[in-house]
């Protein structure tokens, strides 16, 4: 089932060639033409597990988040930045934290400290609005503008970013395109994906906040490389629920957006079920982007870290995933193990596997608790111009 008020992926479908590319901060209602029928209740997270339905709450949420929170104030707080000062290393993160640099120095192979820690997420990963550790305060958009302009905190945020994936399991391979792929010490790390699913949490957390601090771009790769793992590879069955209600909405650009819905809708299985979309749109959708197979760690073809990852989303014409062009003209070859990209008919949702974490906030904010875990990331997703309003 599809709610047209609380989803703007498939509306404006005529005028798409038209629309502007800029993010619009003006918090526009949608007012899309969504095909099927609306019902009249609003189901839940457990009732969308065992109905078929869409979870409410997640689709309310992720709407809110990619409209730039039209409902909410942006506070005064006379002057105290303290996101902004925590990235400049001149405070540390409370409670009983340490300054950002001690973290990204000491903390990239305590993986028992990063799961165990539960404070310290929403300071590396703020968002405009409240989580549940009161010491951290609620970005502001004056913090965001500062975060943008400055080298010094950009280059902590991709550090804090890589930080984070290395501890699931992931490395980023490319710094300019956001491309992701499995590290060589996944497995451990997906095991404790599945096994700690409160960490879904934070990678929802994680793609937010790169979409409000300039790192848009980075968003789609990571949502390929989970929905790769969770609905092909079938790695990280108690993820699933999360990247199909949470992941994949916290993408901003429409266009990515629509491409990995497409990317799900087709790996989906049983397919009568998939709700997160208009099958007679998905059925239309002709997809830009080319799935390719899983790369294996070290096969990149660009150097790791190159460039400036602050660029504008939508604006580079990059796949998503690998970080290689659409030709595919990459020269290096792939581990037969991974090339499968067949769906596999995974039946319905396992309530017992699925989100535990949706059942803890409708907001699904951080519960800064333990850690999480990695994946592979094809490549396939890509903007073919600059994004539209969300």
């Amino acid at each position: 089932m599809d709610y047209p008020d609380c989803d703007s992926t498939w509306e404006d479908e005529s005028e798409e060639d038209g629309e502007d590319g800029q993010a619009d901060d003006t918090g526009d209602e949608d007012t899309g033409d969504e095909d099927g029928d609306a019902e009249e209740t609003r189901p839940g997270v457990f009732q969308s597990r065992m109905t078929g339905y869409r979870n409410w709450r997640a689709m309310q949420d992720m709407q809110r988040y990619r409209h730039h929170y039209p409902d909410l104030a942006d506070q005064d707080c006379n002057g105290d930045m303290s996101n902004l000062s925590f990235y400049k290393n001149e405070i540390c993160f409370q409670p009983n934290g340490l300054l950002i640099e001690e973290i990204l120095h000491n903390w990239k192979d305590n993986y028992d400290l990063l799961e165990e820690n539960h404070s310290y997420i929403q300071w590396l990963f703020p968002l405009r609005e409240p989580g549940v550790n009161w010491h951290a305060k609620p970005l502001t958009l004056k913090e965001v503008e500062a975060f943008k302009s400055s080298e010094e905190v950009k280059e902590r945020l991709v550090r804090a970013y890589e930080l984070m994936l290395g501890f699931y399991g992931i490395q980023l391979e490319d710094r300019d395109t956001g491309a992701v792929c499995r590290a060589q010490n996944f497995q451990p790390r997906f095991h404790n994906l599945n096994s700690h699913s409160h960490n879904n949490l934070r990678i929802t957390r994680i793609l937010k906040s790169l979409g409000e601090l300039g790192l848009e771009h980075y968003q789609a790769p990571l949502v390929r490389f989970f929905l790769e793992e969770t609905l092909v590879q079938h790695k990280l069955p108690s993820v699933r629920q999360s990247v199909l209600d949470y992941f994949l909405f916290a993408v901003r650009c429409r266009h990515q957006r629509r491409e990995l819905v497409y990317f799900a809708w087709e790996h989906f299985r049983p397919r009568c079920q998939f709700v997160w979309g208009p099958r007679d749109k998905l059925r239309r959708f002709k997809p830009h982007g080319i799935p390719r197979p899983l790369m294996v760690l070290g096969q990149a073809d660009k150097d790791e870290g190159s460039g400036n990852p602050f660029q504008e989303a939508g604006t580079q014409g990059r796949t998503y995933g690998s970080g290689r062009d659409l030709s595919g003209d990459s020269g290096t070859a792939e581990d037969p193990s991974l090339l499968s990209t067949k769906p596999q008919d995974v039946g319905t949702l396992d309530e017992d596997q699925g989100d535990e974490a949706e059942s803890l906030s409708p907001k699904e904010q951080e519960e800064e608790v333990g850690g999480e875990q990695a994946g592979a990331g094809p490549r396939g997703v890509r903007c073919r111009k600059n994004c539209p309003q969300p």
